[in-house]
């Protein structure tokens, strides 16, 4: 048994990594942890807002009014001012959905497919092991989801509902979505 605790013990010291912590992630990789969870339709499930959440500074309470359907887009080049990094992201806009009762709508006044950019700016903050950190400022932004993400939130509360006129919407929302793809 000595051996075998001298032998890990070697192997270990021998490491060039051991006893060293990972390099935080930088801002442009904490921003992008963000896009990815919010387009898989991280905000609508417990698990998924912690992890967004925890990339906020504020990060408010969950906003489960509505999804915003989008192409997945892409970040936009971050640049710095001063002690913030400014990120962004570039989307097309399809609609939204209205929960819980999965209608699908263009909102008045803006045509669909409309292209947005959202910016947000990063900030070094110290974590809760003493290690400085990547976040975002202010609260959560609306769910963001890819038209795939939605499509299988919608499939999934329809097959969990029992009230007639959501399964309704979520129908001829399903069609709605299944034309952007």
């Amino acid at each position: 048994m000595t051996l075998k605790l001298l032998i890990f013990s070697a192997v270990a010291l021998a490491c060039p990594c051991y006893g060293q912590q990972r390099p935080a992630p930088s801002a442009e990789d904490v921003f992008a942890s963000f896009c990815k969870l919010d387009a898989q339709g991280g905000q609508l499930t417990a698990d998924g807002w912690q992890k967004i959440a925890a990339l906020f500074m504020s990060p408010g309470t969950p906003r489960r009014g509505r999804i915003i359907v989008i192409d997945g887009g892409g970040q936009l080049r971050p640049t710095r001012e001063g002690e913030k990094i400014d990120v962004g992201r570039e989307y097309i806009r399809f609609g939204q959905i209205d929960l819980p009762k999965l209608r699908f709508s263009v909102e008045d006044g803006l045509p669909h497919g409309i292209k947005v950019k959202e910016d947000f700016s990063m900030v070094k903050t110290v974590g809760p092991k003493g290690a400085e950190e990547w976040r975002i400022e202010g609260l959560v932004p609306e769910p963001h989801f890819t038209v795939d993400a939605a499509i299988r939130y919608v499939t999934e509360v329809r097959g969990n509902t029992k009230d007639a006129t959501t399964k309704k919407n979520a129908d001829r929302t399903l069609a709605a979505l299944n034309h952007f793809r």
